[in-house]
């Protein structure tokens, strides 16, 4: 009797959950409607009329999302993290407008779409942006923005669609920067390319447009000059950057609507081979002006409602400025005491936060006390550290020294072993000290995995201790080391870019067929975010471990979205909450050539099946 209750319980929640929330599905006249609305809305101030002197060009833009496994576009009724390069570019038009407030040459309203959140663009929500600009009287530029490389085919998709109409669209993001075949295959369609950083080129690239001059490639010509993993480049200073321009609107579209992202810094000083973020923005540091941001949080605090920040730094104690940002914000959290935040770092960051048995007190351990203690007086619930392995031959093979302190791999296996994992150990013991949960990045299928190699740091990572764990399918993303090695070796047995999400198997491993290492990764997540986990997390939620209650707090709801995102085959960090599925927008085209062909007809086959031979060539 007690179970038929439970299951009749259940089933109603769902009817009734359903009811109030399956409503307002996107889809058909829907995703219309609200991309109409959206530039009065969200786009700051109206647009000008034809009889006005001063053009307005209305900016869209797009994130695009991806396509699953059944070829949907992945969209759902709830995102779970709002993307920062979107409140960056809105940012970025914002100052445009104010560097040229005192011209009548053109205003710039700016519409920002996540598809993960806001809803799928179809055919009709193309006509609808259209149709309003012409109503309006405005001028369109199409932004596909910050695309990862699982979101190109997708992005790709849409760009064709914006150009078919006649609308000039411009892509940007990781993959593009990344990718040069993609960028040649995107310029041949007419599509232009945002290579790395746009603070430097882009006024030039809306002062081009409006002038009918916009070029295929834009990139950064005037910077600081930085290494990458293979090479120099430039990129832009960001002391003085325009920060994210928080978009009230957007925010509604996710499960928290309190949190929001900032970039307090850029780059990443390490050389990790499989990492794309040295390449594109440099291993040179670069820090906002720390009293702008800390401006910038007051703000978001007093007159918007936000109570939750990810600082989405790549490596946040590797950042010149960090002291004065944790002590800034420690001052705005004693009159904003619900004010608190998580935050990506390397292992050194709490790794010597206490003196082990023969060290001697120095100063990487003074930096690190510090970085502690401020952290949990800024408000601070959790930091994601990137381990990605517990095996030292591994970390060496990647370059990610800074884990083993082996550079020179003079350690004997099982010492090294045992060094890494007492480092891992302090890593999480320092956190947890200070009430701060530790958020691991855990990478499966580097060359020397086994096929228990899931199960196995499943089980080492619970007994460190660590709160919550990202796995991830070692994947060769473009414009990495690793793609490049990869690519030589003819490793990479599938080239379909919607497949490099760290969820699917795209190389050949010495030791690991497909099935044997998605059986690995299935037992990784099913080991850690097990029910048994799952019940001892709901019932330690109010104590244990030394954690704030904040942090207890984000465990819980973190744990139960991992431990169910995991389980229905999708990644929690490219998924959301319930999902929404359209078939009339299902995925068409898998190469680049199916995609032009489909796209912007027949009559561009030759030129595209050629050209498409030539990338493969290349690649090969």
């Amino acid at each position: 009797m007690i179970t038929q209750a439970l299951v009749s319980l259940i089933i109603a929640a769902v009817v009734v959950g359903y009811l109030v929330l399956g409503r307002k599905r996107y889809g058909g006249k829907a995703a219309v409607a609200g991309l109409r609305r959206t530039p009065r809305s969200a786009a700051g101030p109206p647009a000008r009329s034809h009889s006005q002197s001063r053009r307005t060009v209305r900016v869209y833009f797009i994130k695009p999302s991806r396509y699953d496994d059944l070829g949907y576009v992945e969209t759902f009724r709830w995102g779970v993290q709002p993307n920062n390069s979107l409140t960056v570019l809105a940012a970025l038009n914002d100052s445009f407008n104010r560097r040229r407030a005192d011209q009548r040459s053109a205003l710039v309203e700016t519409v920002v779409w996540d598809e993960v959140c806001d809803g799928v663009i179809g055919p009709e929500t193309i006509a609808a942006i259209q149709q309003r600009a012409s109503e309006d009287g405005v001028e369109l530029l199409i932004g596909i923005a910050g695309v990862q490389s699982n979101q190109y085919p997708r992005g790709r998709d849409l760009a064709l669609q914006f150009v078919a109409h006649g609308m000039t669209t411009v892509m940007g993001g990781f993959h593009v920067s990344g990718c040069a075949q993609s960028r040649e295959f995107l310029n041949r369609c007419g599509v232009s390319t945002a290579i790395g950083e746009a603070e430097s080129f882009w006024s030039s690239l809306i002062e081009d447009f409006t002038a009918g001059r916009i070029k295929p490639n834009y990139s950064v010509t005037d910077g600081i000059r930085a290494k990458t993993g293979l090479g120099d480049i430039l990129v832009p200073a960001i002391t003085d950057a325009q920060l994210p321009l928080i978009d009230d609107r957007y925010l509604t579209r996710f499960f928290n609507h309190a949190q929001t992202t900032i970039d307090t810094s850029r780059g990443c000083p390490f050389t990790c081979s499989y990492c794309s973020v040295k390449n594109v923005m440099g291993r040179t540091m670069r820090s906002r002006d720390p009293q702008s941001v800390l401006n910038w949080v007051r703000d978001a605090v007093s007159n918007h409602g936000i109570d939750d920040l990810f600082l989405v730094d790549d490596d946040f104690f590797r950042s010149p400025r960090w002291d004065e940002i944790l002590s800034g914000m420690a001052e705005i959290r004693q009159q904003f005491p619900k004010l608190r935040f998580m935050m990506q770092v390397d292992v050194d960051a709490s790794c010597y936060g206490n003196l082990a048995e023969g060290e001697k007190p120095g100063a990487k351990h003074g930096r690190s006390r510090r970085f502690l203690d401020l952290a949990a007086q800024a408000g601070c619930y959790q930091a994601f550290v990137g381990i990605e392995s517990i095996n030292p031959d591994n970390l060496n093979w990647a370059t990610k020294y800074q884990n083993t302190d082996d550079r020179k791999r003079l350690a004997a296996t099982e010492e090294a072993h045992a060094r890494i994992l007492n480092k891992y150990r302090r890593v999480v013991d320092n956190w947890h000290r200070v009430g701060i949960s530790v958020h691991a990045g855990y990478m499966l299928g580097f060359p020397f995995d086994g096929p228990d190699c899931g199960r196995a740091a499943a089980k080492t990572l619970r007994e460190i201790g660590f709160d919550m764990v990202s796995f991830f399918i070692m994947t060769p993303l473009p414009g990495t080391e690793d793609q490049i090695r990869y690519a030589k070796e003819g490793r990479i047995i599938d080239w379909d870019f919607n497949n490099l999400d760290s969820q699917h198997v795209t190389l050949r491993h010495d030791k690991l067929d497909r099935r044997i290492w998605m059986q690995a990764y299935r037992e990784a997540f099913a080991g850690f975010y097990s029910p048994w986990q799952l019940l001892k997390t709901i019932l330690t939620a109010a104590g244990g471990r030394g954690l704030s209650a904040r942090s207890r707090r984000a465990v819980l709801r973190q744990f139960i979205y991992y431990f169910f995102s995991y389980r229905q085959g999708r990644h929690p960090m490219v998924g959301g909450v319930w999902q929404i599925r359209r078939r009339d927008l299902m995925r068409k085209a898998i190469s680049d050539e199916q995609a032009a062909i489909r796209f912007l007809g027949n009559q561009f086959h030759e030129e595209f099946a050629a050209g498409v031979q030539d990338a493969a060539a290349t690649m090969a």
